[in-house]
Order: C-alpha cells, then structure tokens, then sequence
C-alpha cells in the first residue's frame, strides 16, 4: 500500500509539474496598449475649416482627439479609421480614442452641412511609421 500510495503521489507531482498555466493574453494586450504613447489632439472647426490641418501621428501610438467647435455646429468624419461625430454645437466637446495601428493618410472632413464652405472643410490625419 505504501508503495502504491508513492507511486501515484510522483505521478500527480510529474503530470503537475509537465502541464502549462494557460496565458491570459488580454493582459498581454493591456500591457502593450500601456506602453504606447497617448497622443491628445484638439481639434477645433470653425466656418469653414480646423485648427490642425494637417494633424500628424506616430504609428502605435493611442490618439485621443478633442473635438470642439468654436463657432456653428459641426462634426467630424474619418472614414479611413471607422469614426465619427455626432453634432457638436458651439462651445461642445466630444472624443474620439484610437489606436494607430496602420501607417498612412486618412483624410477627415465636416460630416454636419453647414453652409456654403461646407465642402471645404476637408483635412487630414498622417500616421508616420
């Protein structure tokens, strides 16, 4: 008995020891969104145009985009990145988060009609390698 009760307690320890802990990689992705950069950007329109035109970024980096209008109702589309405003009136802020995974142009522009410049209100976001 005591040498069956030896025997099956080396085979708990070795099959114990030979078994991997699963990987949690959403706390591998948490960690690789801490270490990147928060760029914050505020983008004001007005009739008819933006403060930052263009507004330039780092590949990887966590953008957060302050979005005000100074004058008018306004909004702002950027299609490329799959985001959008809603109204924003006078004196009102949304924000708009992402993460800049791909290198490249998006354009973004005025999604509210606003009058005759409204069309004009075209700009771009660049995100450099």
């Amino acid at each position: 008995m005591k040498y069956v009760f030896m025997a099956l307690l080396i085979i708990i320890v070795t099959v114990t020891a030979c078994t991997q802990a699963p990987v949690d990689v959403t706390q591998n992705q948490d960690a690789e969104q801490q270490n990147a950069e928060t760029k914050e950007v505020h983008i004001d329109m007005f009739d008819w145009g933006f403060n930052q035109d263009p507004v330039t970024i780092k590949k990887g980096d966590h953008v957060k985009l302050r979005i005000t209008s100074s004058n008018g109702t306004h909004g702002i589309m950027i299609p490329g990145l799959g985001l959008s405003t809603g109204r924003i009136a006078s004196g009102e802020e949304q924000v708009l988060e992402f993460d800049a995974t791909e290198a490249g142009t998006f354009e973004y522009f005025c999604n509210v009609p606003c009058g005759e410049g409204h069309k004009s209100m075209r700009s771009q976001i660049i995100v450099e390698e």
